[in-house]
């Protein structure tokens, strides 16, 4: 990497208030209590995860707060059509590289987009936790847009699933802050327990770093059950409403890619055994 990027955050706000009639709510909860917290390595908040794990992710250079332009809040409960969305931008959008957009109106979103670009924006994410945040049409609607203004895009579902591919700042952005399709290695002794766990990629809502911490002292052997299990105790904030185009839940889906990390853990680490 060239440069150390800088983030610009848009988000729902997370409250309990319910929606009325010709209205909608965009959950903020995931943003505020999971990916913002994972992003500042929860120095604002350490009860957001457990006590095990937050001294096992202090190990870690997590505190990603310099590299966060700003971070923009948007009402949860909002009109089902909004024709005036320029309306609800209302701070000046500070320079930034990546746009990540979390559960934020669809109207407001392609207007946030759109002024991201004078930003000096190179790439968008949107991730997919809720199927109601992004429909197939909005999608594509998007790609459209990122394309005729030259920004990558990625829009991953869940976010956990985000993966490198074609584009580079977004492959920059999962090597700089470690999130994405998780990925850890284990470290056992001489009993094959684990004594230590390497984190390369984190889901966005730190859930490795809490599986992580955990399967220390696992027998190698049982990582993948240890892991199952520990990420059921992180609560998945991913919806598990049905998403009709994958006929699957976001949340189903997170688990099976926590569940393919601990294999590909287990497996790395016997193939290194006979090395």
């Amino acid at each position: 990497m060239k440069q150390r990027l800088k983030l610009f955050i848009a988000v729902s706000k997370d409250t309990s208030d319910l929606p009325g009639f010709f209205q909608v709510k965009y959950g903020g909860e995931f943003a505020a209590r999971k990916f913002l917290p994972h992003l500042t390595n929860f120095k604002e908040n350490p009860n957001l995860c457990t006590k095990q794990c937050y001294g096992f992710r202090q190990r870690f250079p997590l505190d990603f707060t310099e590299n966060i332009a700003g971070v923009i809040q948007f009402p949860s409960i909002l009109p089902e059509l909004i024709d005036d969305a320029d309306s609800y931008i209302k701070q000046t959008i500070p320079a930034h590289d990546i746009l990540i957009a979390v559960g934020v109106h669809p109207d407001i979103l392609v207007e946030l987009v759109k002024q991201a670009v004078d930003a000096g924006c190179e790439a968008v994410i949107i991730p997919r936790e809720n199927p109601d945040w992004l429909t197939t049409s909005l999608v594509k609607k998007m790609k459209y847009i990122c394309e005729g203004k030259g920004l990558e895009y990625a829009f991953p579902r869940p976010f956990c699933s985000l993966s490198k591919g074609k584009f580079k700042y977004i492959d920059d952005f999962i090597d700089q802050f470690k999130i994405g399709k998780p990925k850890y290695r284990v470290l056992t002794n001489e009993k094959e327990n684990v004594i230590d766990v390497d984190v390369k990629y984190s889901s966005p809502c730190g859930a490795t770093y809490h599986v992580a911490s955990g399967l220390i002292g696992a027998n190698k052997q049982n990582i993948v059950d240890a892991a199952n299990g520990l990420w059921h105790t992180y609560p998945c904030l991913a919806s598990s409403q049905m998403d009709p185009e994958i006929k699957d839940s976001p949340m189903h889906l997170a688990a099976y890619i926590n569940l393919y990390a601990a294999r590909d853990a287990q497996r790395n680490h016997e193939e290194d055994s006979q090395c």
